[in-house]
């Protein structure tokens, strides 16, 4: 099974019965942050990106000993929001790791066209 297919099956499961802001399955989030970005490691990074802060028993090692290495398993983890953490400390370490920060600006723009869909503020 390559890669990407075991990233969109993880993601899947994880996400199998989460919403998005406009009420939509949350995998579709997934899938056009996935659509958003450009080489293969970015689009498994894409799918994987709300597994450790939505998923159960999902972090930095497990992704890593799943076979995703630790360049993915890296990128993975910076984009995971950490209890108390600032927002903006949490965007800024985000936006530090090279194959994390396309993943982030396409999940942001996402995430702020949902807001636009359902009438929600796009200021944090």
């Amino acid at each position: 099974m390559s890669i990407f297919y075991r990233a969109a099956k993880i993601a899947e499961e994880v996400h199998a019965a989460q919403r998005d802001k406009t009420g939509r399955p949350y995998i579709e989030h997934c899938r056009r942050v996935v659509d958003a970005v450009e080489t293969r490691d970015q689009k498994v990074v894409a799918y994987l990106h709300d597994v450790v802060e939505k998923g159960e028993g999902w972090n930095r090692t497990r992704l890593d000993e799943a076979g995703f290495g630790p360049t993915i398993a890296s990128a993975v983890d910076a984009m995971s929001r950490r209890d108390g953490e600032d927002y903006f400390a949490f965007v800024r370490r985000a936006a530090s790791n090279p194959l994390a920060l396309p993943v982030k600006r396409a999940d942001l723009a996402d995430n702020i066209w949902q807001a636009r869909q359902v009438g929600a503020s796009t200021v944090k």
